[in-house]
């Protein structure tokens, strides 16, 4: 077992509030201290045009910087909404904007000693909220419809990531990560090994 001084320092990169309190949330249900918690720069709710783009222009400096101080314990958490793309197409984005010959051989340039661990929800994060808060019930979720909700109020919104991280710490991955029948998330639990929690 890890004794919290041997957790790493992690560093999130993300599109907006939603996914930075759900990355967040969850790490301290894992037993991190939220003051090793750090942001990268993100949005924290500013309306920009294309966040993806901001994750792909910010993801190889963030990267770079990571393996200059990897002789610290640390990590780093991505996250990017694949939107009308598949899970594997925005992988392959992240991996042109990291190594653009690697990326073009859909190779993964991250190296496997390396704690980098990347979320793709599909087609949002609103849909990993809809299936979280939502799978003890039996309600159908597919990563094709948008379950964003519109009148939500960013305290409201919030509040659902929070709740949604915890559901997913506490009590989803507890019954392995091969019961969860949403393929972007069931992905990201596999993506979380990496940083070696």
């Amino acid at each position: 077992m890890t004794s919290r001084d041997d957790l790493p320092e992690v560093t999130i990169l993300c599109e907006d509030i939603d996914q930075e309190r759900f990355i967040r949330e969850y790490l301290i249900c894992c037993g991190l201290d939220d003051r090793k918690i750090k942001d990268f720069g993100n949005p924290k709710g500013k309306t920009i045009k294309n966040n993806n783009a901001l994750i792909l222009k910010h993801y190889p400096e963030l990267i770079k910087s990571y393996r200059s101080r990897n002789y610290r314990n640390i990590a780093v958490v991505v996250m990017i909404d694949a939107d009308e793309d598949s899970l594997d197409e925005r992988m392959r984005c992240l991996n042109i904007a990291l190594d653009e010959t690697a990326g073009n051989l859909n190779k993964d340039p991250r190296l496997p000693n390396e704690k980098v661990a990347i979320f793709v929800p599909a087609r949002n994060i609103e849909t990993w909220f809809y299936y979280i808060n939502s799978h003890m019930s039996g309600q159908e979720c597919n990563e094709l419809t948008d379950y964003k909700d519109k009148t939500m109020t960013t305290k409201e919104r919030i509040e659902l990531a929070k709740r949604s991280a915890k559901i997913l710490a506490l009590e989803i991955c507890h019954q392995g990560v091969d019961r969860i029948t949403l393929p972007s998330l069931r992905y990201a639990c596999r993506e979380l090994q990496r940083l070696q929690l």
